[in-house]
């Protein structure tokens, strides 16, 4: 691996149960959370786009339902 590469570019602290760890970050560190980030926003789309998608059929399935109960009203079935 270049040297480069693994050279410690950035430290990041985290507590755990009270106690602070330390770890080095490198550029490949740095990329990896980079990629994850950009994969996380596009699936964060992805299912606004979804959600978007199911509400507008929801909408539309409410509105044939209203004319369905409009047309069982105004022709009641007779036993």
């Amino acid at each position: 691996m270049d040297n480069k590469k693994s050279e410690c570019i950035g430290l990041a602290t985290f507590e755990i149960n009270g106690v602070t760890h330390q770890f080095g970050l490198t550029k490949d560190d740095f990329d990896m959370f980079r990629l994850r980030k950009q994969k996380l926003q596009d699936s964060i789309k992805s299912m606004t786009d979804s959600l978007k998608h199911f509400s507008e059929e929801r909408v539309k399935l409410e509105s044939q339902l209203a004319v369905i109960h409009q047309a069982e009203a105004n022709f009641p079935v007779k036993d």
